[in-house]
Formats: C-alpha cells, structure tokens, sequence
C-alpha cells in the first residue's frame, strides 16, 4: 500500500506541473521573479530555487512543464486545492521516501500506456473496497511477504498462469472452487482432496 501511495504521490507531482517554475520563467532577464513580494518567504525561497532548477532544464523538458501547467490551469479549484496538500505531505516526508516517490514515479512513466490502464483500474477497484476488505487485503499481502522466496516466486507463477488463462476458465474455475468450497461446508467440513495441478 506505501508504495501505491508513493506511486500515485509521482503522479500528482507531474499533473501539479511545478506553476511556480513556470511563473517564474517569463521574469525580465532572469533576473527577477515578478508578483515575488507577494510571497511568503517560503514560498519565495521555493519560487527562487524552482527558477534556479528552470535555467538547467533543456528545452524538451521546460515544454513539457508548459504543457503541465496549460493542463494545471484546467483543473477545477477543488481538485488544484487537493494537489496542493498533497503536495505539501511530500514535501513534508523524509528525503528517502521523497527518493522513492521520484524513482517510482520516473518508473511510471517508463510503463506502457496498457499497464498505466490496468495500474489504475486496479487502484480504482482498491478505493471501492469497503475499509475490512481493504484491512483484509493488507494482512494478506503481509503474511504473502513473510513467506520463503521460493514460496512467493511459486504463487508469482500461478498468477501469471491465472492471468493468462481466457475469461470464461477463469470464470469456470471460479465457479467450481465456490461449489467445492459449498459443498464442504454443507458436508461439515469434510472435503475431497484438492488435486494438484503441474
């Protein structure tokens, strides 16, 4: 879950689009930051760095910052506003993590569009999840940590065997375990051995 929020944390830094390196790139000269006494001095020394981080950026980059803050500027107030706090909750992590977030996030934009889709698909289905599932999902991927690698690497393959299957045997096998599980309960407990497959 800490690494689906650094993930996602990335991601809101490159939609924020840095506003205040991109105010600062039409300063007469280079010189001066306009609007910069409204400041807090905060704001003023973040503003002074992101101008500083603007002049060593290439041109590719400085367009693509551009194209962020055009996309900034379309977002309604309520969803800027929530970019901003968690903005600030990065700011406020410890640099390691701050290093995580930046390494996920440039491995985020290295993924396919494909695997982007299905990355937040998954996130989706996540916040849709009542809290106990979401606690339950948790407890599960701990104790799926806790396991040997080789135990682990075992599961990563039959999941990828899973995956690869055609909807409609995943769906056979579904249903076919939720009878056995039916059946077993029906008959008290009592089950037939699974049958271990290759």
């Amino acid at each position: 879950m800490k690494r689906k929020f650094i993930l996602l944390l990335g991601v809101l830094l490159l939609s924020l689009g840095l506003p205040f390196v991109v105010q600062a790139q039409g300063a007469p000269g280079g010189e001066t930051i306009q609007g910069l006494e409204t400041l807090t001095p905060e704001e003023r020394a973040r503003a002074q760095e992101n101008l500083e981080r603007w002049k060593q950026l290439t041109p590719e980059q400085r367009e693509r910052i551009r194209e962020n803050f055009e996309r900034w500027k379309q977002l309604p107030p309520e969803e800027r506003q929530r970019i901003r706090e968690n903005l600030e909750t990065f700011r406020k992590l410890p640099p390691d993590v701050r290093g995580r977030v930046h390494e996920n996030f440039r491995r985020w934009q290295q993924l396919p569009p494909e695997e982007r889709a299905r990355l937040r698909d998954r996130l989706e289905r996540w916040r849709q999840l009542h809290p106990e599932e979401q606690q339950a999902l948790r407890q599960r991927f701990e104790e799926f940590r806790k396991l040997p690698p080789e135990e682990r690497q075992r599961i990563r393959e039959n999941l990828k065997r899973w995956r690869e299957l055609p909807p409609g045997e995943r769906q056979r096998l579904r249903d076919e375990f939720r009878a056995r599980r039916q059946r077993s309960a029906e008959s008290g407990g009592e089950s037939r051995p699974r049958r271990h497959r290759p």
